[in-house]
This record gives structure tokens, C-alpha cells and sequence, in this order.
């Protein structure tokens, strides 16, 4: 079994310039808690192999995806993982699988994980590394999935980089302006029942067509099935306005 490393002081000093810099904006309890996740995963807070971020307001540890891997390994049990397996229409891809394997009771066992490309990339513009190295970036995040589902002990609670690009932007409805031809687009039924949500929430026909327009998507008519579920969850968030009249007659 590999030896673990002990983890190293953090000296009164030390404190005073984490809090200062790369925690800068951690309050007391926060602080704690990314000096107990670092001692956790045995690193130094200043080594920087564990990043403080704040997401949606809450503290989030975030690192690397090469970091991830070391953990796992360093546990005798990983077994290596496979190659990406992606469902690409058009230019990005759709989504990626990633399969990790562990040792278990000596069985090597398979850990399987699928990030969405939906689900993680960035709005357009916000990161050029999503646009020029796609499959790249989504094959990271479907890697962490699976190493956090193959070693919950070790990597509970920790993020790869490219799972939190996103940041703190609403979830994107659309890649490009309106949806490239190839991908199944929704059914009827499943645009009245778009309407019949809007209008459950108070949202005139108009003010969903805006909504949607500011997205990207010229018609209802062209959302793919694929985005149907992110749109509802993205209406979710967004206030409600007050209805000028019944989305339901579409």
C-alpha cells in the first residue's frame, strides 16, 4: 500500500498570507473548512494544488484533474480508465462517457460517467479553451465524475477545474443560434408542454419568445429534445413576469 504523506503545518504566518491572497475572500468558517479539506488530501494550502473558489456564493474546493487521478492511484486500487466515448452532432459534442476501473475484493470493477456538454460548457466567448479543445474539456469533467463515483472516500466534495467553468452563469440554452439541422428537434407534444409550464409560471407567449430570442432560439419550433430539460430548469430560475396573456391557446 503506498505510504501517505503527512500533512505539512500551516504556521501562523503562513495563516496570515492565505487569508491575504489565495483566500482572500473565505470568511472565518469557510477558511476552516479549506484548511480541513487541505489536510484531508494531505497538501499544503500554499502548494496550490487545492484552489479556494466561491461559486454561487458557497465555497468550493476545485483542482485539477491530474490531481484527481494521484489520488485515486495512490490508494493501490485504480486500475486505469478508458478513453472517452463521445455522442457528437455537428461541431461539439453532445456528450462524453468516461469509464474508470477499480480494484475491488481483487474484481476490477468499472465506474461509468456521461457529462453533457449543456451542462458545463460556458457561454460562448466566456472560454476560448471550450471552443478550440471541445472534446478536451468535456472528457475532463466526465473523467471526474467517474473518479469521484470510483473513489467517493478520497475525492468527496472535490471538483476538476472544467466541472466549474461555467461559474456562476446561468446554464446555457444554446451553443450557437438556433439549433443546427441533424439534431432531433422537440415534438409537438413536447412544445405545448413547454407552453403549459410558461404559463404555469405567469409567462405570456411573448415574453417566453423573448426569453428564448435572448438565448439564441428564434422558434420554439427549434429547440432540440436534447436542451428541452435545460430550458425548463433555466425557466425555473428566472423570475417569473407578470402574463399579458394565456401561453396555453398556442
Amino acid at each position: 500500500m503506498t505510504t501517505a504523506l503527512e500533512p505539512r503545518t500551516v504556521t501562523p504566518d503562513q495563516l496570515d498570507l492565505i487569508r491575504r491572497t489565495i483566500a482572500k475572500d473565505a470568511n472565518q468558517d469557510e477558511l476552516l473548512l479549506f484548511l480541513n479539506d487541505c489536510q484531508r488530501q494531505r497538501v499544503h494550502p500554499l502548494d496550490r494544488l487545492l484552489h479556494f473558489t466561491k461559486r454561487a456564493g458557497k465555497y468550493t474546493p476545485i483542482t485539477s484533474i491530474d490531481f484527481m487521478r494521484t489520488r485515486a492511484a495512490e490508494t493501490d486500487e485504480y486500475a486505469g480508465s478508458d478513453d472517452a466515448v463521445f455522442k457528437t452532432v455537428g461541431k461539439y459534442p453532445d456528450s462524453a462517457t468516461v469509464t474508470v476501473w477499480r480494484l475491488v475484493q481483487g474484481q476490477r470493477c468499472a465506474f461509468t460517467a456521461t457529462a453533457r456538454w449543456a451542462e458545463y460548457c460556458p457561454p460562448p466567448g466566456q472560454d476560448h479553451m471550450w471552443q478550440k479543445m471541445p472534446h478536451t474539456m468535456l472528457s475532463k469533467c466526465a473523467e471526474a465524475l467517474a473518479l469521484r463515483k470510483g473513489f467517493p472516500r478520497q475525492l468527496a466534495g472535490l471538483y476538476a477545474a472544467e466541472e466549474l467553468d461555467q461559474g456562476d452563469s446561468p446554464p446555457p440554452v444554446a451553443v450557437v443560434p438556433d439549433y443546427p439541422t441533424g439534431r432531433p428537434l422537440i415534438t409537438e407534444g413536447q412544445r405545448r408542454k413547454l407552453f403549459a409550464t410558461a404559463a404555469d409560471m405567469g409567462w405570456s407567449r411573448d415574453q417566453l419568445k423573448e426569453w428564448l430570442a435572448g438565448r439564441g432560439v428564434s422558434s420554439t419550433t427549434r429547440i432540440a429534445q436534447a436542451d428541452l430539460n435545460n430550458i425548463l430548469e433555466a425557466m425555473e430560475t428566472h423570475a417569473a413576469p407578470q402574463p399579458d396573456r394565456d401561453v396555453r391557446a398556442e
